[in-house]
């Protein structure tokens, strides 16, 4: 058995042992989430290992691969004043309502009811973390989680950017994907220009607030479908890809970025690790070469923090069932390094919580 495999064999365990370990957020404390003080420096973890919106299984195993790998204490010393509350893994249930649609409207698409049913449960995962924590954090699965997160996160702060960070643009259309995998379209639900192409899918009910496309930012783009590239263009909207990148340098980008962003805005981050280059992020389903090195993946992640305006974060596409075990572990190392820049590391060192007087009076 490969490493590998080895090590996705020992996630899969784990992940069994979690899906029933949420804590909060369960039906019977919704109320008292509701009533809950949230704490000045708070972050809510929910793992969501959804692997169907693409077709490479191990995606599934990353929330729990993460947490061995010391997400928790990662975080914690990236920020002492950080309380961190885990929500375990989300859970859902597909109904007859979306197998409905999936037959009549969306049949050509791979798995759009575990999508949407999944999305649906995360969408009121998401306000209820908000309810209770001044951040959040959702661990994929893949990208396809990021529909689900953003439109949580808009139904509870409508006023809000999102920077999306990935090789791949995923703003695909039903109509226009030639793979059929639907984590190449989360970003097309969650625009108002894009809302009539899914007409069958009820998202104004489920996810009735739109995200302004002046307020959606890309970063890292290299692989971009030809009709994604007729949308991008069509509406206007800023992405950053990495010719672009290699042009004008990542300083440029940041200030671009945060320029475009509304000041008055939280901030939505929405992070795909293949926006790595593969040297530093082998094991995920669609490496593209020639992307963000973990130095530059680490700037734009510091300069988003410190504008003191991120409240919501995704970590999405690493799969621990991809390369072997030197590359899952450099995947994970990278991600947990980009994880702990956004949540309060200082490459320039800090001091808190010391003996300031060790060195005598001035």
């Amino acid at each position: 058995m490969l490493a590998s495999q080895k090590l996705a064999s020992r996630c899969l365990r784990c992940l069994v042992r979690c899906k029933s370990t949420t804590s909060i957020g369960s039906g019977s404390n919704s109320s008292r989430a509701k009533a809950s003080v949230v704490a000045e420096q708070s972050l809510g973890i929910i793992g969501v290992p959804f692997a169907k919106g693409q077709g490479k299984q191990g995606v599934e195993l990353a929330p729990d691969l993460l947490r061995q790998s010391n997400l928790r204490q990662v975080l914690q010393s990236s920020h002492d004043g950080l309380v961190i509350r885990d929500y375990g893994n989300l859970q859902y249930a597909v109904d007859e309502t979306l197998l409905q649609q999936q037959r009549v409207h969306y049949h050509h698409i791979r798995n759009y009811a575990d999508f949407m049913a999944c999305n649906r449960a995360l969408i009121e995962q998401v306000k209820l973390m908000l309810q209770q924590n001044s951040q959040f954090l959702a661990i994929g699965g893949d990208h396809a989680i990021g529909f689900g997160s953003v439109a949580g996160h808009l139904q509870h702060t409508p006023n809000l950017s999102l920077v999306w960070i990935d090789a791949h643009a995923d703003i695909n259309l039903h109509s226009t994907s030639q793979s059929g995998n639907i984590h190449g379209m989360p970003v097309s639900f969650l625009l108002e220009q894009l809302r009539t192409t899914w007409q069958h899918a009820g998202l104004n009910e489920i996810a009735p607030n739109c995200l302004p496309k002046d307020q959606l930012v890309y970063i890292g783009l290299r692989d971009i479908d030809p009709y994604e590239a007729f949308i991008l263009n069509k509406f206007g909207i800023r992405y950053y890809a990495m010719d672009t990148i290699d042009r004008v340098g990542v300083p440029k980008i940041i200030e671009m970025t945060l320029d475009a962003l509304n000041p008055q805005n939280k901030i939505h981050v929405s992070f795909d690790i293949d926006a790595l280059d593969s040297n530093v992020a082998p094991s995920t389903g669609t490496a593209v070469r020639g992307g963000l090195t973990l130095r530059e993946g680490i700037s734009i992640v510091e300069a988003l923090r410190d504008t003191k305006r991120v409240q919501g974060v995704d970590l999405v596409e690493i799969n621990p069932k991809l390369g072997n075990e030197r590359d899952v572990r450099t995947t994970v190392e990278s991600g947990l390094e980009i994880l702990k820049s956004m949540f309060g590391y200082r490459r320039s060192g800090h001091w808190s919580n010391i003996d300031t007087g060790i060195l005598g009076s001035d």
